[in-house]
């Protein structure tokens, strides 16, 4: 079985880069190590790190002929801004690619073309949305660039106890399905993870939770009502990434940050919820709560 290291980034496609990365800048004060235009897949992107977990926005290059029919094009051209993809580091991409295939999921390199074998340029591989039920990427460590959280001296200090949102980490990812059962052969047979945690909220959504190499947490969510938030979400997007969820120590002093940083907010159980319209068509949470058994 391959090893699923660290989570690399969540990518979500976005309009603007600038005012994306204006954004991440005032309400987050994130640190950010990568920013670039990769002109072959017709894209620019920055990478940013809240607390320890990396956010990826990505442009299509709209002023490029035939923007439209990249990966990311396409996407956006279909969904608009949303989450498109999570990626994890892998300690062998060739053997990745080899027990992924041996599962029959298909995967594609950065401009669409099919893998089963990557060749020395490739860096990362995607999975077809349809097989993984979201897209997933799986990257060799970059060479081209340095993740801090790598390094020696790595440390989360100023997110966790200076920063107003106090974030400690995401507690985990939201993957919507149509089935629930559809969700054991994903992430425990392909992807080895293990089932730490059942959950339902009566009448809205039924919840598996796995732990997903080193540091992630995906609940993969079933919709129980189509009037649901994710009931709407699922109906108007189909399955994929939904949303992601960070763990405050303070929920009280973040909302407090938010609504002076001018952030619409709205409550679910326990959890702020950014309004998504300001989050540039992303899902973002809030919450003191972890996942049991969960890293956080």
């Amino acid at each position: 079985m391959f090893k699923i290291g660290k989570a690399f980034h969540l990518l979500h496609v976005v309009e603007d880069l600038d005012a994306v990365d204006g954004w991440y800048d005032d309400v987050f004060a994130v640190r950010r190590f990568v920013r670039n235009a990769m002109k072959a897949a017709m894209r620019k992107a920055s990478l940013v790190l809240i607390a320890d977990f990396v956010m990826e926005p990505a442009q299509p290059l709209r002023h490029i002929q035939g923007w439209e029919t990249s990966a990311l094009g396409r996407f956006y051209s279909r969904y608009g801004q949303r989450f498109h993809s999570l990626a994890w580091y892998v300690d062998d991409l060739a053997e990745t690619c080899a027990r992924l295939t041996e599962s029959k999921i298909r995967l594609f390199d950065m401009v669409g073309n099919t893998v089963t074998t990557p060749s020395p340029r490739d860096g990362a591989v995607w999975t077809h949305p349809q097989d993984t039920h979201a897209a997933f990427e799986f990257a060799a460590v970059p060479k081209f660039f340095i993740d801090p959280r790598l390094q020696p001296g790595w440390s989360i200090a100023y997110a966790r106890d200076q920063h107003p949102l106090g974030i400690e980490g995401a507690s985990h990812v939201t993957v919507l399905f149509r089935d629930l059962d559809d969700a054991p052969d994903v992430y425990q047979q392909a992807l080895g993870a293990t089932l730490i945690h059942k959950a339902e909220v009566p009448g809205r959504k039924r919840s598996l939770y796995y732990a997903v190499g080193e540091d992630t947490v995906i609940e993969a969510a079933q919709p129980l009502s189509p009037t649901s938030p994710e009931g709407l979400d699922l109906a108007r997007a189909g399955e994929g990434i939904y949303s992601v969820t960070f763990k405050t120590r303070n929920v009280q002093r973040a909302a407090e940050h938010l609504l002076a940083k001018g952030q619409r907010l709205t409550t679910e159980g326990d959890a702020l919820v950014l309004d998504r319209d300001q989050a540039f068509g992303m899902m973002i949470k809030f919450s003191e709560q972890g996942i049991p058994h969960g890293p956080n």
